[in-house]
């Protein structure tokens, strides 16, 4: 070869981790280039390479070893940006941060549809009725599903502009969600395992635990069946007793809570109202667990 030379520094055994520097001077100005390879193996039957990447003025060492090849610096980097290059093609693409939701394993917003709804006061007004529209599964012929339930007048809702139904009592913190989540192939409202329930609740990708609550644990301590759903023109419905902690916001500590959920079956999406206690206040069976048993058994879905 024309041009080439043989250096120490140049004697390379592939396949390794290989930084060439490139330095030249020319009317003063320096030029380095580096090229970082994580796996260089070129198309030699030998284990050493030698590169040739100073001048053309030959210079009279020699490496050490058998079967030295020698290269020149264009086709040496030519050949390594293919090999980068098809070390990067064949490595497995990251996983996203943002990772698409398996169809009925997340619970998520029931958001609304059709116009705000409305906000009925009953009795003394220390309740109200939520009516309103959500939106209907994607397989159903129904556009859009009515959903109603009470609760009390004082609670303040959250995430309005989202378009999700959330309310919290601001004195204790318990709260109540409308969700949906599609259910299992081949699986009914009343026939799906109870632990599914806890797994879509909380799953890390739904919105319970993205909107900032974070969830440890979560069990179905309790299922009972409200109606199968075989009488002509009702919907199965579902009502389930859930254990769970959540991490307070110093997040050394945890606060053990209740949750209920009452759950409707339409076209194969459950439909549910989820609330949220502080467990020693439901298991005390108090005022706290009346309101937010009262809540659940007003849910109707339409």
């Amino acid at each position: 070869m024309e041009n080439e030379h043989r250096h120490p520094l140049f004697c390379l055994r592939a396949p390794t981790l290989v930084t060439l520097k490139i330095a030249s001077i020319r009317r003063r100005n320096e030029m380095k280039a580096s090229v970082s390879l994580t796996s260089v193996a070129l198309a030699f039957a030998t284990p050493f390479v030698h590169v040739s990447a100073f001048g053309s003025r030959p210079e009279a060492g020699r490496c050490s070893g058998e079967n030295i090849v020698t290269i020149g610096r264009r086709p040496f980097l030519a050949s390594a940006a293919a090999a980068a290059a098809a070390a990067t093609l064949a490595a497995p693409a990251p996983a996203s941060a943002d990772v698409e939701a398996v169809p009925g394993s997340v619970s998520t917003y029931a958001y609304r549809s059709g116009g705000l709804p409305t906000l009925r006061p009953l009795g003394l007004g220390l309740l109200q009725r939520y009516e309103g529209y959500t939106e209907a599964p994607a397989k159903s012929s129904r556009r859009q599903i009515a959903v109603s339930f009470d609760f009390p007048s004082d609670w303040f809702q959250l995430d309005k502009l989202g378009g999700g139904v959330t309310y919290v009592d601001q004195r204790n913190g318990d709260k109540l969600y409308l969700l949906r989540t599609t259910l299992p192939k081949g699986t009914t409202l009343t026939t799906v395992p109870k632990t599914f329930f806890a797994d879509s609740v909380f799953d890390p990708r739904g919105d319970i635990v993205r909107s900032g609550t974070v969830v440890e644990g979560g069990r179905v301590a309790k299922s009972t069946i409200l109606n199968d759903g075989e009488e002509k023109g009702s919907l199965p419905r579902r009502r389930l007793l859930m254990k769970y902690d959540v991490v307070t916001g110093s997040g050394v500590q945890t606060v053990e809570r209740r949750g209920l959920v009452d759950a409707y079956e339409v076209d194969g999406d459950a439909y549910m109202l989820v609330t949220g206690s502080n467990a020693v206040k439901f298991e005390a069976k108090g005022k706290e667990r009346d309101t937010v048993e009262a809540i659940v058994d007003s849910f109707r879905v339409q």
